[in-house]
């Protein structure tokens, strides 16, 4: 697993250093009919990309964004598990146990995307990973006098990533926007450590191959995204024995609209939805795994401090069992020229 980790990160090193050779194209093929001068921007559509963190029109050549984020999630589930036998549909022998589990996790990233031409971007992402869960037991007919509780937790680096996004039209809209975005595994993996330091990463290196849509109709805009990843299958120790584990792959889809109020403020409305597949460990399903299912509802706003300077504020709240119950991201685009 250490091995592996280390060659992610050669990979990821690789990506953006591959990404990089393209800005030896030829500059005249980004050119348009109509090309603006050199010290004139080219115009964003809209700020729905600064709101959510999806893929819009991209950076302008020779321009850096340096992004900030701070995000908080909060999710909980109550399970009751029974350990015996029925005799009759209203009579349990056994012991039943009653548990119900909060889980926070806290993450600030650090991201840095650079505008290689105007139709390509390449970006690299930095997280730092608090995880906080609270687990509370009852056992049902035993005579427990009080819950038992149990407090986990863990910090550090999470997984970095990096990707680029490649801008397929120019002129017409809607825009066509393509991406490929590489996970390491630089974060605590939870097949390593101590049992009650909480993982910050997958422990998995990950690649995802997206596409949105992007349809500016004044002054909204409507955007389409979907994706798949593709977690990578590696080997590792489960109680003393080498096991291969593939995590199941994820398809997302999502769609919303944004809407200008004014030139400075916008907002938007999204849905989303991820359906995650059934891990497997030595090529074998698990008997009791399951097909996930995860739908949110997502609203944002965008208020714009300065030409350079954004404050974006996101939240979403789970529709679905899987999905996390609440999220909410406060981001801060700074962009130099």
């Amino acid at each position: 697993m250490k091995e592996f980790k280390y060659k992610s990160l050669i990979a990821l090193l690789a990506l953006c250093f591959s990404t990089a050779v393209v800005a030896a194209e030829d500059p005249a093929k980004d050119a348009e009919p109509n090309k603006k001068t050199k010290e004139e921007k080219p115009k964003r559509v809209q700020t729905v990309a600064d709101i959510f963190e999806q893929p819009g029109v991209l950076t302008p050549r020779g321009s850096f964004v340096i992004d900030s984020s701070l995000s908080y999630t909060q999710n909980s589930s109550n399970t009751i598990s029974v350990v015996g036998y029925s005799v009759l549909p209203s009579l349990i022998v056994g012991l039943i146990q009653a548990s119900d589990i909060d889980r926070t996790t806290i993450t600030f990233g650090l991201s840095g995307r650079y505008g290689i031409t105007n139709r390509l971007e390449v970006e690299v992402r930095i997280p730092w990973v608090y995880r906080s869960d609270s687990i509370s037991e009852r056992s049902a007919g035993i005579g427990q006098e009080k819950d038992k509780l149990i407090d986990l937790d863990g910090n550090g680096l999470g997984d970095i990533e990096a990707g680029f996004k490649y801008q397929l039209n120019m002129n017409t809209a809607p825009y066509w926007i393509g991406s490929l975005r590489f996970k390491s595994t630089t974060g605590d993996s939870p097949y390593e450590g101590s049992p009650d330091d909480l993982p910050t990463g997958s422990g998995f290196p990950s690649i995802e191959p997206g596409l949105t849509m992007i349809m500016p109709i004044d002054p909204a805009v409507i955007y389409m995204n979907t994706s798949y990843i593709w977690n990578i299958e590696d080997d590792v120790d489960l109680a003393g024995t080498k096991a291969s584990i593939d995590l199941g792959d994820t398809i997302s889809f999502g769609a919303g609209m944004g809407f200008a109020v004014n030139p400075k403020f916008s907002f938007s409305l999204g849905l989303s939805h991820k359906t995650i597949f059934k891990s497997k460990v030595s090529g074998v399903e698990n008997f009791n795994a399951k097909v996930l299912q995860l739908d949110s509802l997502s609203v944002g706003a965008n208020y714009a401090v300065s030409r350079d300077t954004t404050i974006n504020v996101g939240a979403s709240a789970g529709l679905t069992a899987d999905a996390p119950d609440f999220q909410l991201t406060v981001r801060i685009p700074y962009t130099l020229k």
